[in-house]
């Protein structure tokens, strides 16, 4: 999980995590609910862009298999953007 501070430049160590500007990550639950108590912001990864991972041929397959058309998309952006919008093309 991605944790941001309250100032934007810290960079330093805070229960054992290092933060850089402001961002540190880990995956421990103890150190993220002690941060979350102290104010700290935590982005859960779950909170991301799924497709966003994928590969181009990952997103075409997930669009076929989905029944959605991505026309002449062939850039992973563009193939992204149709299958966001449900394959409604204009």
């Amino acid at each position: 999980m991605k944790i941001r501070t309250k100032n934007p430049e810290f960079t330093g160590v805070r229960a054992g995590i290092k933060f850089v500007n402001g961002v540190g990550e880990t995956s421990d639950e103890k150190a993220v609910g002690q941060l979350k108590r102290l104010g700290y912001t935590v982005e859960d990864e779950s909170d991301e862009d799924p497709l966003g991972k994928l590969t181009v041929d990952e997103l075409k397959a997930y669009a076929a298999e989905a029944g959605i058309d991505l026309g002449d998309a062939s850039k992973k952006a563009d193939i992204k953007a149709a299958i966001d919008a449900g394959g409604q093309q204009d």
